[in-house]
């Protein structure tokens, strides 16, 4: 009983190695795709990923870490969005934190399993799709802000369900991702080209974000004093 349960301890302890993107024996760091191919370790030499039944434990692993994380991001978000949406930015300021969780405890890790060039094209797809959510966010957030009561209400709810959105956007992604990277197929040419179109998309949703704030903030009055203060006052 106690050598099967350290032998579960132990094989828990290689897959966590594994998860952040090091080698099952010496724990040093692997290249990229290197546990999804299932190659030796250029170091020790050691399997990261011997059969197809370990690579899928680690694919379960991964999203099963991954949905924990995106759900106590909704929880949080919904909580603290209560207090957050009666006044005008901050509920977009906590949308934003929430992303930051998001990239750093879910998009990270998974990016570690990628290859270089898959890594690269994932990480800046999710961060311009981060920047599309964020300034879609913005732009509706801030006209709730000047509806009573409901307003305040659908923000709360808004801003969670943007959360899981797009947690659930990166989540999907990076699995398909890691499921090319183990199949050995290369980066597709129109995967660049949708780093284009997020790119075209987030220049326009930020304009016209920077345009809807400035109005919110005029009619707050925010803007009158600092615009009629003279040069050096």
């Amino acid at each position: 009983m106690m050598s099967a349960t350290a032998a579960a301890s132990g094989e828990e302890h290689e897959l966590a190695l594994l998860l952040g993107g090091r080698c099952r024996r010496c724990a040093e760091r692997i290249p990229g795709g290197t546990a999804l191919r299932g190659r030796p370790c250029p170091r020790c030499g050691e399997q990261t990923l011997p059969s197809a039944v370990d690579r899928e434990v680690l694919h379960r692993l991964s999203s099963e870490r991954a949905n924990v994380r995106l759900w106590v991001a909704v929880v949080v978000v919904a909580v603290a969005g209560l207090a957050a949406s009666w006044f005008p930015l901050l509920t977009s300021v906590l949308l934003i934190a929430a992303l930051v969780w998001i990239r750093v405890t879910m998009v990270r890790p998974a990016l570690q399993l990628l290859g270089p060039q898959r890594r690269l094209v994932s990480r800046w797809t999710l961060r311009l799709a981060a920047g599309c959510f964020v300034s879609l966010a913005i732009l509706l957030f801030e006209l709730l802000t000047f509806i009573p009561g409901f307003g305040a209400l659908a923000k709360v709810a808004l801003s969670a369900g943007e959360v899981a959105a797009a947690g659930i956007f990166a989540r999907r992604y990076l699995a398909w991702q890691t499921e090319r990277e183990a199949r050995g197929i290369a980066v597709a040419g129109w995967e660049v080209a949708l780093l284009v179109g997020f790119m075209v998309m987030l220049l326009v949703f930020t304009a016209a974000s920077v345009m809807l704030v400035w109005w919110v903030l005029q009619k707050l009055g925010l803007l009158q004093g600092f615009l009629a203060a003279p040069v050096g006052a």
